[in-house]
This record gives structure tokens, sequence and C-alpha cells, in this order.
């Protein structure tokens, strides 16, 4: 089987993103919500509508990439051998990092909202006495250990799904369909804020959509690729429709545009407008930005590189390591007073350089290798 640089390539980016967002989220009012705390120095909507915008398409993506790279994964057998060997692949680093690494950003958390226990106290409470917030970023992780597991069975159909020929057109919208019947069903109902609620099912979806497509993925790569410029115009004016219908509500009601966009308005007796028209528009956004990422990457990214082999094989160990790193850096250079770009800027430097170097350190070391979720130069994989 060829290998896809494309897709190493669009792995990498993807989760590449995931770094100014979380960034983003420290200088926005409303991440006090989410961090318990913000910088200082906050930036104006434009920010708001870049983390909506990448909220919209890129959780969708990791899940499809990560369905993608398990097709590929399977190749090599579905027994329990590969099943205990990607439980590992996940699990490993979501509890070495529950326990250990998290308590970095969760004590950042605390200084900054007044906490008095000092480090060693608070360690103790986090080993003690975990808490469901303690999972922070990594929740991604135990929901890709849990749809593997759900989807195990089906994975029998490999060869069964390559040799149908169903046309990329007709796949992809009967995903989108279904992705649209899980938002309109069960997102009135249960709101989400990490991959829980309407979310579950939602992000179930992409996971299973991405081993349908890495089995037809020739073709559907192809079709993105033909038709990338007609499918990236379809993304921002989804996107535009999305953000144009939010606003609206918004406008209208404040706490009923909210119900909107995280769900569970039924339990709160509200009843946004368009909120089933919204349900499709956000599963059609989502599709289409994560078919043209797939595009654009086949049309400009198909290429060998040295470089790309090295970072798909750091890219999962970074995203481990990144969170806690994010909120020990907002929380000390929001001890500063500079503008907020100038801030927000060099905490993306601060960010990716220290994730890089302590990568790098664990590299080094095969057992701090395991607990971040790399692997040995010599094994590289397309599976998250």
């Amino acid at each position: 089987m060829v290998r896809r640089y494309d897709l190493d390539w669009l792995r990498v980016l993807l989760f590449a993103l995931l770094v100014p967002h979380h960034v983003a989220v420290g200088f926005v009012d409303w991440g006090v919500d989410i961090y318990r705390f913000v910088n200082n120095q906050l930036a104006g909507d434009g920010m708001s509508l870049f983390i909506y915008w990448s909220h919209s398409w890129r959780l969708p993506s990791l899940f499809l990439i990560s369905g993608i790279g398990t097709y590929f994964l399977t190749r090599r057998g579905i027994g329990f051998q590969f099943m205990a060997g990607r439980i590992g692949r996940l699990l490993i680093p979501a509890i070495f990092g529950f326990f250990v690494l998290n308590v970095f950003g969760g004590y950042a958390i605390a200084v900054m909202t007044d906490d008095p226990r000092r480090f060693i106290s608070f360690w103790s409470d986090w080993l003690i006495n975990p808490v469901p917030r303690q999972v922070q970023h990594l929740w991604f992780l135990f929901n890709l250990m849990i749809y593997t597991l759900l989807c195990w069975p089906t994975f029998s159909l490999r060869e069964h799904l390559e040799k149908r020929s169903l046309s990329p057109v007709i796949l992809i919208l009967g995903l989108i369909s279904v992705s649209a019947l899980a938002v309109a069903i069960v997102k009135p109902y249960a709101a989400a804020l990490a991959g829980n609620g309407y979310q579950f099912a939602y992000y179930l979806v992409f996971f299973a959509g991405g081993f349908m497509i890495g089995a037809r993925h020739e073709t559907v790569l192809g079709f993105a690729k033909r038709n990338v410029w007609i499918l990236l115009a379809a993304a921002i004016a989804l996107f535009m429709i999305k953000a144009t219908l939010l606003a609206l509500v918004l406008i209208a009601d404040f706490p009923t545009g909210e119900a909107l966009a995280a769900g569970g308005w039924v339990p709160l007796g509200l009843e946004p407008q368009y909120a089933t028209v919204f349900s499709v528009i956000e599963a059609l956004t989502a599709w289409a930005w994560c078919i043209t990422a797939l595009g654009l990457a086949a049309k400009f990214l198909n290429s060998p590189s040295s470089l790309v082999a090295e970072l798909n094989r750091a890219v999962f160990p970074l995203y481990v390591l990144h969170f806690p790193i994010t909120l020990v850096g907002l929380a000390l250079i929001a001890q500063i007073s500079w503008p907020w770009w100038i801030e927000f800027f060099l905490l993306l430097i601060v960010v990716y350089l220290f994730s890089w170097m302590l990568w790098r350190f664990a590299d080094r070391l095969d057992v701090f290798r395991y607990l971040v979720g790399g692997r040995p130069a010599t094994r590289i994989d397309n599976g998250a």
C-alpha cells in the first residue's frame, strides 16, 4: 500500500491547530468559563470568531483523521493483539497525563483563582481525590479509546468496504445525513463542552466515517482534490450562515443563543429559533471543512518528506504535553501588561517550543517516551 503523505501532513497540521485554539481561549472574556481565568489583556470579537471557526471543524477532523489512521492500522490485523495495542497506546498516556502532567495546568488554575494550597498539597489532593475536570484535554484519548472499542466489530468489514463501488458523493452525503441526525436528535437534550453530551455521538460518526473513508481513500481524496475550491467556497459560506444564525439568536436572547451553541435547551425550557436548521448546518459545516482539508492536503502535500515523518511521530506526544504548558504559560504571561497580540504570539511560540523540548527529552528515555504516547523512530503509523 502506497503511503499517503498528504494524510500524514494533515494529521500534523490538525493537531498543530490545537495550540492557537487553546491559547486563544485564554484571550477572550468567556474563556473564564472554561479555564476559570483568562489573560489580563483580552482580544476582541475577531478572536472569538477564530475560536468558533476552528471549533466548528477541528475536533470532527481530528476524529476523522483518527478513523482513517485506524483503517490503515487494521491492515496488520484486528484481533486481540491489535486492540490491546490500541488501548495501551491511548490509555497509558491518558492515565499518566491525568495524574502527573495535568496537575501543572491544574495548579496554574489554582494559583490564578487564589487557591492557598502549596504545590505538594495540591498534587496530593489531585492524586487522592481525582475529579473528572482533571482529564482536561485528554478526554480526546478516552473518547477515541471508547470509539475504537465500539467500532471494533465493524473493522472486520474492511475488505468489504474496499470492494464496494460506492461513489465519494454518496458516501459523504450519507455521513453528513447521519451526523445531522445525531445533532438534531441529541443536541436539544444533552449539552456538550468537551466530547460529552451530544458531541459523544456526533464525534463517533466522524471516527466511524473516517474508517469508511479510509477504505475508499483513493476515490474520496481524488474527489476532494478535483473539487477543492468548490468545497472551500461551500465551507466558507456554510460557516458564515452558521455564525449568522447563532448571532441572530444571541442578539434576540443571549441565554437561548448560548444554549443553541452548547446544546441542552429542552431541559432549560428554551426554544431557540432555527434550532433544526442550525443542527443541520452544524454537520454540513464540519464535513465541508473536513473534506476541504483532505482536498487541500491531497493537492499540495502528497510528497515524501523526512520532516513530516518526524513530525508525524511527534504529534501525539506533543498533543499530550501541550495543554499543561498552555495553562502554565497563560498564568505567567498574565503577570505582564503588553499588548494582547504580543502576549498571544509569544505564548504560541513558548508552547510549541517547550512542548517540542519535552518531547525530545522524553524520546531519549524509553519509559517516558511511551508515557507521553511516543513510539521509537523505526515505528511510525497514521493512527492517533
